[in-house]
């Protein structure tokens, strides 16, 4: 078995042996993440079968479930036109979960602003929810997102990282931070940026954002920012 198969073979042997000794009942895992495998990591058909793999190893081999079974069933939060996740399609899947299936925990959303609003729902429900994506600074806040789980990689580490750096080169006065940002779909650059923004920032270092789009005369005005700012500022090129 794979380290995806190993990782999911974790977390459900954690769900199992989270809950009280008497009980035998079924745990019931919802899945919720997008289609799309060539635009997300975290897509329903690269992590579904690994999970799959996991409670049948699980089940046969490893005899975690303590006298349980484990439920799990499988939600898409893409948009079919878009092809790309909607946070308007993860909440409704959230709630009708919650009314009609009543998980015991959910697996995902990846992408960040449907985490964000199932993840909010999931503390209120207070249901742990375990997601391979979500690495925007934003869900740190423990008192907003007291039941995430996280194991992939934070924009929060990424700014320790740079203020490593500063801190060996010496740099304590001024950074830019110049991220290409469509402002669409999960805003990738957007959010790994701001990890290193916000962690600058609070190092009382003077941060600067500099957003460019795919257009050509973005690009004009962005080779002039650099002229001007290059010489005086430590420039972070996403």
């Amino acid at each position: 078995m794979g380290c995806r198969g190993a990782l999911g073979c974790c977390l459900l042997a954690a769900l199992s042996c989270c809950l009280p000794p008497g009980c035998r009942g079924n745990i019931t895992v919802a899945v919720m993440l997008p289609d799309n495998h060539l635009k997300y990591p975290w897509a329903l058909p690269r992590v579904f079968p690994a999970i799959l793999m996991a409670h049948e190893d699980l089940h046969s081999k490893h005899k975690l479930l303590l006298g349980r079974s484990i439920n799990i069933l499988n939600y898409s939060t893409e948009d079919p036109a878009a092809g790309s996740c909607a946070e308007s399609r993860a909440q409704v899947v959230a709630v009708d979960a919650k009314l009609y299936i009543r998980p015991d925990a959910f697996f995902g959303p990846g992408c960040v602003y449907p985490l964000a609003s199932v993840g909010r729902f999931a503390s209120h429900w207070k249901l742990p929810l375990i997601t391979a994506g979500g690495p925007a600074y934003g869900f740190d806040k423990r008192d907003e997102y007291r039941t995430i789980v996280r194991s992939g990689p934070s924009t929060t580490k990424l700014g320790d990282f740079a203020n490593v750096l500063h801190a060996h080169f010496n740099w304590t006065s001024r950074a830019v931070v110049i991220f290409h940002d469509l402002r669409q779909d999960d805003r990738p650059h957007y959010f790994l940026s701001e990890g290193i923004f916000l962690n600058l920032k609070e190092e009382n270092i003077t941060v600067e954002a500099q957003p460019y789009e795919d257009d050509y005369k973005y690009h004009k005005d962005l080779i002039n920012f650099m002229k001007e700012r290059g010489r005086s500022k430590s420039v972070d090129l996403k």
